[in-house]
């Protein structure tokens, strides 16, 4: 394995490991425990994960409005008129 490669592997590891610390920091400041820490390697701590419940799911399906990053698309559709 040449040093760029071993680089790149690590800078991924660190990567996960980072985005995991700032997890388990976040339950720290909501007083949440926390017994399996890597479970939010690949998913947020505040994220129930059910696509029915109004603080996780997608806004446009259940309130029948624009996302976000939608208000902010048609606001620069404008700039070009």
């Amino acid at each position: 394995m040449d040093t760029d490669t071993k680089y790149k592997h690590s800078k991924r590891i660190q990567q996960k490991q980072n985005h995991l610390n700032k997890q388990l920091e976040i339950a720290k400041s909501y007083g949440v425990t926390v017994e399996e820490p890597h479970r939010f390697q690949k998913r947020h701590l505040l994220n129930c994960g059910d696509p029915k419940c109004t603080m996780c799911s997608n806004p446009r399906k259940i309130f029948k409005e624009k996302t976000i990053k939608e208000k902010s698309f048609d606001q620069t559709k404008s700039w070009d008129e």
